[in-house]
């Protein structure tokens, strides 16, 4: 894993949450909450409902929204900036897991599961959040379309883990960075023809957190890259020049980077179609028993 370099670690002093006046930004949170993919299309009652209880607070760069194993005790919508989704290891590395853009909910599988949080949300820059607590939930699940949209959101965050979990243990380096930058690529509106430019994190650190690796080994490859003429690096933006052949390093099928994400960004080299696998060294297993 990697020193991310976020700002965040695990003794960072929480977010001082500074709330806003209770009717301060009415009209711009009912705008976020019907761009949310959680919260659109509500009837008014639900929707009025969670304005009228939800509050607005305000997270500083590496303010800690909340921390692994903390109680599940309320949902956040961002409504600007953007949150991290961390995990810490002994010695203090991160890994960052994925983020969550304007108009995501952070951790929206607190509707559906009572169980401690599984990562540490840190914000990243001057972030917006309006949270709902948990004594309001029966409510808003008392709307059918929010708690189908719940159990999307858990379905989603075990597939995301899946990948995640193939992308670490089975993928060189060289594979997880190739994901990482074509997802990200996908989620800034995708190539125009065969060049295309993907805008990078705000440090190599924060990048090399995202495909668990050292900054020296990423710097490495992304020279490596540069040598034979792949990539091109600027100052925060890198230019491919060659996007088949990173598709080809990521092991990806093209349809796997058709479609745009929206409000919430992989982590760990993110997720999509893989190619055909190899031969199984174990063909028996791929019988039915009788």
């Amino acid at each position: 894993m990697a020193q991310a370099g976020t700002g965040a670690s695990p003794a960072h002093a929480p977010a001082d949450a500074r709330h806003l006046p209770g009717r301060a930004g009415v009209r711009g949170n009912a705008l976020a909450l019907e761009a949310s993919s959680l919260f659109q299309g509500l009837p008014a009652p639900v929707r009025d409902y969670v304005l009228a209880n939800a509050v607005e607070c305000t997270l500083d760069d590496g303010n800690v929204l909340f921390s692994k194993n903390d109680a599940g005790d309320f949902l956040a919508l961002v409504l600007s900036g953007q949150v991290y989704k961390l995990l810490y290891g002994p010695d203090g590395q991160e890994l960052i897991m994925g983020s969550v853009e304007q108009g995501g909910t952070v951790d929206a599988t607190v509707l559906v599961d009572r169980q401690v949080r599984s990562f540490t949300a840190v914000a990243r820059g001057p972030t917006r959040i309006l949270k709902l607590l948990r004594r309001h939930f029966p409510v808003l699940l008392s709307e059918p379309l929010v708690v189908r949209r719940a159990h999307a959101a858990l379905c989603l965050e075990l597939r995301r883990a899946i990948d995640d979990l193939e992308n670490m243990c089975l993928h060189r380096l060289e594979s997880r960075l190739a994901r990482c930058l074509l997802l990200r690529l996908r989620e800034q509106g995708g190539a125009r023809g065969t060049v295309a430019e993907v805008v990078l994190p705000p440090t190599q650190g924060i990048l090399a957190a995202m495909v668990n690796a050292s900054r020296s080994k990423l710097n490495a490859q992304l020279q490596c890259w540069h040598r034979s003429g792949i990539i091109s690096c600027g100052r925060h933006v890198l230019r491919i020049n060659d996007l088949e052949a990173l598709r080809l390093k990521a092991r990806l099928a093209p349809e796997a980077l058709s479609s745009p994400a929206g409000g919430e960004s992989a982590g760990v080299c993110g997720s999509g179609v893989p190619r055909s696998p190899p031969a199984s060294r174990f063909p028996e297993r791929g019988r039915a028993l009788a």
